[in-house]
């Protein structure tokens, strides 16, 4: 996908969320890798198994969005929203989630092992099983 089809895509989400018409974000195995999606609103969107390697998503809302299993490697999550969002299985490594809302979170089976995580943010996902730091 080009940057112009993830602009798309997120108008239609935020449309969709907002119950204007719109289009659930539904990318499901797609390469978004080093997409622009800085403090996007994609709340309840479906990334599963997509690539989102290097993609800059500070910022943006994930708010109980479905990633799980997507590669999110070297992904600027700084102060991004994924409470209660499925990353079981996801690639984090690398990942810069600083700052980022981890509350409720599924990590189980999920690579964080290079990950940049503040200690508040670690202290929200303590209990939750990760493959490795």
């Amino acid at each position: 996908m080009d940057q112009s089809d993830v602009d798309r895509m997120v108008r239609d989400h935020k449309r969709w969320a907002a119950d204007d018409g719109g289009e659930q974000a539904r990318m499901i195995g797609r390469d978004l890798s080093g997409a622009k999606l800085a403090g996007a609103m994609l709340r309840k969107g479906v990334f599963s198994k997509s690539n989102l390697e290097g993609a800059d998503l500070h910022e943006a809302d994930f708010t109980e969005a479905k990633l799980e299993e997507a590669n999110l490697r070297n992904a600027n999550l700084r102060g991004a929203k994924l409470r209660d969002a499925d990353l079981s299985g996801a690639d984090l490594r690398f990942a810069d989630l600083r700052g980022a809302d981890l509350a409720g979170c599924e990590v189980s089976g999920a690579k964080l092992k290079g990950a940049v995580i503040t200690p508040e943010a670690l202290h929200k996902l303590m209990g939750c099983r990760a493959e490795s730091f």
